[in-house]
């Protein structure tokens, strides 16, 4: 009998592609585990930014957040349940068409293409549709999300993401390490 993938979803959306992935960060996309880290976060400077953080309910601005992960599996979907400095960050991730990681995050949807750069995983946002309710509505100035996650040791990775906003500039970035559980192998 083969093994026991992973992770479900990674591996399902990446295929043969999910086993270059360096082990530490594939234990990073283990559901269930410990996973524990520190985030810097920073918000874009304008008002304006700063408000549409608040109301997207993103993590608070911090140099040193104590940073918790937890993944749980529902279904095909997993739920990705971050605490920075205490303070709840939950989005929901699934397969969605042509092999897409699809990533719900408040009231926006994104879409990303992963791929695999020197064992580091890297995600290549597609598209962004902003939800209310059923009604999905792509947005030509959308938000761009740049994100990667690079090992660090046999069991710590590094973790960068960065949301810009077409005209506003950044509204977050988050980089930080996660120490996570024995590499999966």
């Amino acid at each position: 009998m083969p093994p026991e993938p992973d992770n479900h979803l990674y591996e399902r959306l990446m295929g043969p592609a999910w086993h270059n992935v360096t082990a530490s960060v594939r234990s990073a996309h283990s559901p269930g585990g410990k996973k524990r880290g520190v985030f810097q976060i920073s918000h874009g400077e304008s008002r304006l930014v700063r408000i549409l953080a608040r109301w997207s309910r993103l993590p608070r601005p911090a140099l040193s957040a104590e940073t918790r992960l937890k993944i749980v599996e529902d279904g095909d979907r997993q739920r990705w349940e971050r605490s920075f400095d205490g303070v709840p960050f939950a989005t929901t991730q699934w397969a969605g068409n042509a092999g897409c990681l699809m990533e719900r995050v408040g009231l926006w949807e994104f879409c990303f293409r992963l791929r695999v750069e020197n064992g580091a995983l890297g995600y290549e946002q597609t598209r962004v549709r902003f939800c209310l309710g059923p009604l999905r509505l792509p947005l030509p100035l959308s938000p761009r999300v740049a994100a990667s996650e690079t090992p660090d040791g046999p069991a710590r990775v590094r973790i960068s993401v960065q949301v810009r906003l077409p005209l506003l500039g950044r509204l977050i970035a988050y980089d930080g390490w996660l120490d996570v559980e024995a590499p999966v192998l």
